[in-house]
């Protein structure tokens, strides 16, 4: 991506991202992962990188204490990046909110490289959707 002097850069295309993770392997360890084995993806590569703004997570049934890991891949290794805590709700229902949480990374300028791509874990197998916002430059 080109620029002039002084010009804001500004995303410019918005991106949506959704990692479903339907009882996948717990992953306890925060050992760098080589090849990103066991992980799911989240965010592809792309050709200038991206913004990432925020994170939801959104359990799709009864949910158990544990971490969901975000894992930052340099196409060789997975490195762990973030650790985001998910709250137990044994009997969502028609009146009972399944687990749901919104993590910003807004304040952080969240900004990665093109060749980069983010992967999510969950360290106690559950049924998880995992969605990303932000832009691609």
């Amino acid at each position: 991506m080109s620029m002039t002097p002084n010009s804001l850069i500004t995303p410019q295309a918005p991106v949506i991202a959704i990692a479903t993770l339907v009882t996948p392997a717990a992953i306890t360890s925060r050992a760098n992962i080589p090849n990103a084995t066991g992980l799911t993806a989240l965010l592809p590569t792309s050709a200038n990188g991206k913004r990432v703004d925020w994170l939801r997570l959104k359990s799709k049934a009864a949910s158990l204490a544990g971490l969901l890991f975000v894992w930052k891949y340099d196409g060789t290794t997975a490195f762990l990046f973030d650790e985001l805590p998910i709250s137990a709700v044994a009997s969502p229902s028609n009146t009972v909110p399944a687990f749901t949480s919104d993590v910003s990374y807004s304040a952080l300028g969240m900004n990665m490289q093109g060749a980069f791509k983010w992967f999510v874990s969950v360290t106690v197998s559950q049924d998880l959707n995992v969605f990303a916002m932000g832009g691609d430059y």
